[in-house]
């Protein structure tokens, strides 16, 4: 529900005359978390609702509102990606307890999955890496991100993400925090921090449009979300140079 510039969730007295385009995903007595399964048809009947977009939200609930929000959009996508057995075909049962699906007819168990995806600040004196993805708006920069590959431990991928999408070398890895994030639907963002060692940085323009070295004084742009532990590590590096 839009209330100016406040964005609020609806109460489940809102939604009854969309109930039958919903699939419930969780209800308890103080939460009823459903999926929309035809957006053109509910559209018609929201009357003081409006759809937004999940980055979008991120923007403007507390952080475990945020949280759950996450939680439950990663697992409605484990529930679509695993509408049946991926060995056998039949339909899955889901199972309440430690949410995973179940097929009945070969006792398949199928948890959910978690993609891990390393992110770097990488400081050089008194500057960091920042870059532009070449899907990423004129004014949004981040960081140096990429998915762990198979047989690869999280420093070798922070490495080799780094050399791929801007052609520098780095060391003095070191763990920052993570944070679960749904972009693609089932991240695990692992964060890191590094410093210089050699190299001139090239963006490869596959992934990265622009990238180079910036002071605190002339950070060329932020994440779209002050949520993402991209934004979070910026701004970390931001408010220890005042």
């Amino acid at each position: 529900m839009v209330d100016g510039d406040k964005i609020i969730l609806p109460h489940s007295q809102d939604i009854l005359k969309i109930e039958n385009h919903l699939t419930k995903l969780y209800i308890s007595e103080n939460q009823y978390v459903a999926t929309v399964t035809n957006e053109i048809l509910v559209d018609k009947h929201l009357d003081n609702l409006e759809f937004i977009s999940i980055r979008h939200a991120l923007n403007h609930f507390d952080h475990d509102l945020i949280q759950q929000i996450v939680y439950y959009q990663q697992l409605h996508d484990y529930y679509i990606n695993h509408t049946y057995c991926g060995r056998c075909g039949e339909p899955t049962t889901r199972r309440e307890i430690n949410k995973f699906v179940y097929c009945n007819k070969c006792n398949t168990e199928n948890y959910p999955h978690i993609s891990p995806c390393i992110i770097v600040r990488i400081h050089k004196d008194d500057k960091i890496l920042m870059a532009r993805g070449v899907n990423f708006p004129p004014k949004s920069w981040g960081l140096i991100a990429g998915f762990i590959e198979i047989g690869e431990s999280l420093e070798e991928g922070v490495v080799r993400e780094v050399k791929e999408e801007i052609n520098i070398e780095i060391d003095n890895l070191h763990y920052w925090g993570s944070q679960p994030w749904p972009y693609p639907n089932n991240s695990l963002m692992i964060g890191f921090t590094a410093t210089y060692r050699a190299g001139g940085v090239t963006p490869d323009k596959m992934e990265i449009a622009e990238a180079g070295f910036y002071s605190a004084k002339d950070i060329p742009g932020r994440p779209t979300t002050t949520y993402s532990i991209a934004s979070k590590m910026i701004q970390e590096f931001y408010q220890s140079q005042f």
